[in-house]
């Protein structure tokens, strides 16, 4: 539960993290002394082709791709309440805690922990890390 919590907290900055992996991989630090005036290559790619393909092959830029889609989707499944807890807890600049959300929403501590594993669920569903039964 826990690293579904931090991939809630992660979400947060997500597009960030996203835009800041994708210069890396377009402008990567090199050495200065390297021969200015390059070397020929038997084969001819594109620029952009070359950018396409480092990304698609960038496992960190890809996780946070998936990261990024999980997330959305869980928050588009989410009830009104679910919502607004989430939207306490992980989206507001108050960094309120689980207790403190229980406090300002009148729940007991138990009642809040529930409503938190459900919307944790809702992640664990979308990650593929549990399955949800349609028959029921």
């Amino acid at each position: 539960m826990l690293e579904l919590e931090e991939d809630f907290k992660e979400y947060q900055q997500v597009n960030t993290n996203i835009a800041i992996r994708v210069v890396a991989i377009e402008h990567p630090w090199t050495e200065s002394n390297e021969n200015p005036e390059g070397s020929r290559s038997s084969i001819i790619i594109k620029p952009q082709e070359i950018l396409t393909i480092k990304k698609d092959e960038d496992k960190e830029l890809q996780r946070l791709f998936n990261l990024k889609d999980d997330c959305e989707r869980a928050i588009s499944k989410m009830s009104d309440e679910q919502l607004m807890i989430y939207n306490m807890r992980f989206v507001n600049s108050d960094y309120l805690g689980w207790r403190e959300i229980a406090d300002r929403l009148n729940y007991s501590v138990a009642g809040i922990y529930k409503k938190r594993y459900r919307i944790l669920e809702l992640l664990a569903i979308e990650k593929g890390l549990i399955s949800v039964d349609k028959n029921v």
